[in-house]
């Protein structure tokens, strides 16, 4: 028999509190399970130390909670790869390697969080009623898109129309390796060192050269 851990009453105006520890309980049990049907909102509660009718005041049903698992999940990655770019920039670091950093923290996300990276891929996305534009998929293809655009910005103006279409290749080709990477032989599939070959070559095809050796 499962105990329901004891928890403190949040005080009044910590609602957001409550619903934090609810999306990160849901998110430990996907990831530990990789299954969407091992989560239940009763699961949850019990992770949690409250009522079942208590999520419900947060999230309307299993559907939106997996939905908003999903949305966390994606913005957490673009956070991640915008600090990146922006750290490098800051340090003045020409575009390349500017690309070259928001690619490395992307790679690092799926190597160090390797259940919620597969988490991000596994999960279907069923919103009920909810515009496509709310999609959590939206959310890295804009953060790519940024990444493609800030590029093309100073190597190639001419090309910026081309951002969301040059980041989405980038992304999906990435995302692919790192797939393939895991399903390979060891010692191959531990050494990130070939990870990082692919990423260059493939940088080297799809971005459009600024003309400075840094792509030579």
């Amino acid at each position: 028999m499962t105990l329901q851990v004891k928890r403190v009453p949040n005080v009044r105006g910590e609602g957001e509190r409550l619903r934090q520890e609810i999306l990160d309980a849901a998110t430990r049990i996907l990831e530990e399970a990789g299954r969407e049907d091992a989560l239940s909102l009763r699961g949850v509660a019990r992770e949690v130390g409250i009522s079942a009718p208590s999520v419900y005041r947060h999230f309307k049903n299993k559907a939106d909670l997996v939905s908003t698992v999903l949305d966390a999940t994606y913005r957490a990655l673009a956070v991640v790869m915008s600090e990146a770019g922006e750290s490098a920039a800051t340090a003045g670091a020409d575009p390349w390697a500017r690309v070259r950093a928001t690619v490395t923290a992307y790679r690092r996300f799926a190597i160090d969080k390797p259940r919620r990276y597969r988490l991000m891929f596994s999960l279907e996305y069923e919103p009920e009623r909810r515009p496509f534009s709310d999609n959590p998929i939206d959310t890295m293809i804009q953060a790519w898109t940024d990444t493609a655009d800030a590029y093309l910005t100073e190597a190639a103006p001419g090309r910026r129309a081309e951002a969301q279409d040059l980041g989405i290749h980038l992304w999906t080709a990435l995302h692919g390796q790192l797939v393939l990477w895991r399903t390979l032989p060891s010692p191959v599939a531990g050494s990130e060192a070939i990870l990082i070959e692919l990423e260059e070559s493939l940088l080297r095809r799809l971005l459009p050269r600024t003309g400075r050796s840094e792509l030579h």
